[in-house]
Parts: C-alpha cells; structure tokens; sequence
C-alpha cells in the first residue's frame, strides 16, 4: 500500500520540501530506488521528470545509495528522451564524476567509472550538446562529462572545444560562461 501511495502522489504538484520528504520516503522503501529507476523511464513526462527529481535528491542525500547506483544511472542516461529527466541524469553523473574526482565516492565506484564503457555516454553528451532544443543546465552539465572523459578518450579534448566555441555562439549567458571555464581548462592540459 506505501508503494502505490507514494507512486500516486508522483502525479500531483509538488515543491522541494515534498521532493525532499519524498527523495527520504523513497530512500528507506525497499525497492525505492529501483521503483524511481523505473518511473524515470515512464512514457508520462510528468511522471518521469518527478521521478527524476526524487531519485536526484534522493542519492544526492545518500552518497553510499548513489555509489550503489551509479551503474544504472550510466545504463540508462542515454535512452532518457524527456528533456526534463535528461537534466537531472545529466547532473547525477556530473555529480559522480566530480566526486570521484575530489575522492568522496569509495575507490572502487570510482574504477567503475574507468573500467566501464562510456562510449554510449560520450555519444549523447554530444549529442544532447549540439542538439538545439537541449536544455541550458543539460547542455551545461555535458559540457563537465565530456571534459572529465576527455582524459579517458583524447579524441574528446580535440572536438570538444569546437563543438564548445559553437554553443558560445547563440548560447545563454550560462552557457557561454561555462563554455569559457571548459575551454580554457581544456588549453590548460595541452
């Protein structure tokens, strides 16, 4: 009965204390974060982009929770098609990526990230960067995989920047900033 109420209030409005109360709900059910997974995929985009959020503040709150789901999140970021759910996806890796960077993930979800393929990652960030109906924040965290894979992949670090200089183009203004910090952090590695 908990599974279905929860589920069900998915389905109305809600601001971030009722995401947070719920991200808690979730992270306690048993299920709970396979139950977000699975409703992050919803062809309802309502559905899917609450679930997402959820599931965002839900591991976000809970690092061994989120290290324990990193593979899923690699697994499934790149058939997530609402533009609101790619967003918070997007960030969740970012997110992965910078703390294994700053050592805050256990050692070994982060040889995950360098043993696993992320070819199939590399090739949406791209793709949801070039793609002009991408959301800034998507576009924006893209931007930070694609420059933490770019030690991974070299090839990253030399299409990286134009596809880059493009964005800076027509960007937003939060776009183009960070468009700049990547491309200077970029030249800086050379």
């Amino acid at each position: 009965m908990e599974k279905e109420r929860l589920i069900e209030r998915l389905n109305f409005a809600m601001g971030k204390k009722d995401c947070l109360a719920l991200a808690e709900q979730f992270s306690y059910m048993k299920d709970g974060i396979a139950i977000l997974f699975e409703l992050c995929q919803s062809e309802n985009t309502t559905l899917s982009f609450r679930a997402a959020w959820i599931l965002e503040n839900t591991l976000t709150a809970n690092l061994e929770l989120f290290s324990l789901s990193l593979s899923k999140i690699i697994e499934l970021l790149p058939t997530i098609n609402n533009p609101s759910t790619q967003r918070h996806f997007s960030k969740l890796l970012n997110h992965a990526m910078e703390n294994c960077t700053k050592n805050r993930f256990p050692k070994d979800v982060c040889q995950l990230l360098k043993k696993i393929d992320m070819e199939p990652i590399v090739e949406t960030c791209f793709e949801w960067l070039i793609d002009r109906n991408s959301k800034p924040a998507v576009k924006a965290h893209c931007m930070d995989i694609l420059y933490y894979l770019a030690k991974r992949y070299e090839w990253i670090s030399e299409e990286l920047p134009y596809v880059i200089e493009l964005q800076i183009i027509d960007g937003t203004p939060g776009i183009t900033n960070k468009g700049k910090k990547l491309l200077e952090e970029l030249r800086r590695r050379r």
